[in-house]
């Protein structure tokens, strides 16, 4: 009768060791599938945002800097930025040989 009370320690370590495998590869696939769904939400709420009103506000502020007018407050007149950005390099150049010299090294 001794025999039989003994315990089948082989099938309790390999169920112990399947019972391991089995959770951990569940633990992955739960993982998994949840990056997966939650890269298929940012997708398509990437794909549903719209951006009226960001753009709208970038229209007028290009339209604002490109062109010509007066400031009816201040009497201050507008130009392009690009023609301003020209303006200054030609001024630049010009200016180049009347810049006043320094008898210093310091700048």
């Amino acid at each position: 009768m001794a025999a039989y009370d003994d315990l089948n320690v082989k099938r309790i370590f390999t169920v112990g060791i399947i019972s391991v495998v089995v959770t951990a590869v569940t633990a992955l696939a739960v993982q998994v599938l949840y990056y997966t769904m939650n890269d298929w939400q940012e997708a398509e709420t990437a794909a549903q945002s719209d951006y009226r009103r960001q753009n709208l506000i970038l229209s007028e502020q290009t339209a604002q800097v490109s062109e010509f007018g007066v400031d009816s407050d201040t009497g201050r007149i507008t130009i392009p930025v690009k023609d301003a950005i020209e303006m200054m390099v030609k001024d630049k150049a010009n200016g180049s040989s009347n810049e006043k010299k320094s008898g210093s090294d310091e700048t």
